[in-house]
């Protein structure tokens, strides 16, 4: 199997010691994206691999994670670059749908929720999944927005 392809199979199954040999013989295979067009960081995030994730970010030189990755993991300096470069990305959707606010809520990233709804992004998707996970802060700050 390529590199390329068994990365994404490493993350999921959570094989932390085959990750690093992966990324030490190439660590471009940080941000090598899927079908749907997903980098190993949210496919770590989304099975919940906080160990990957770690790993996965730790990957120097790597280029810097797109909107999508960046809300997945509480990188709010990385968002706001982001935006202050592409406004635009605010109503983005990543390959599976979710919008930058969106995946900040999911996984409970409190700082980039902030920051996305000051810069006038829509709780409305957010308020959803924040409550599939429980995160009652999430939700406040969601839902305390116009």
């Amino acid at each position: 199997m390529e590199p390329s392809q068994e990365i994404f199979d490493v993350v999921r199954a959570g094989d932390t010691g085959r990750l690093r040999a992966l990324l030490e013989a190439d660590p471009r295979l940080a941000t090598v994206r899927n079908e749907r067009g997903h980098t190993p960081v949210l496919i770590a995030q989304y099975h919940h691999k906080p160990e990957a994730v770690a790993l996965l970010l730790g990957v120097r030189p790597a280029p810097e994670l797109d909107i999508f990755d960046a809300a997945s993991v509480g990188d709010t300096r990385r968002v706001a670059e982001l935006l202050e470069r592409d406004p635009q990305l605010l109503s983005a959707h990543s390959g599976d749908g979710f919008s930058p606010l969106g995946l900040a809520a999911f996984f409970g990233n409190g700082e980039t929720v902030k920051l996305l709804l000051s810069r006038g992004a829509d709780p409305k998707e957010a308020i959803g999944l924040a409550a599939t996970t429980g995160n009652v802060e999430i939700l406040k700050l969601l839902k305390e927005q116009p």
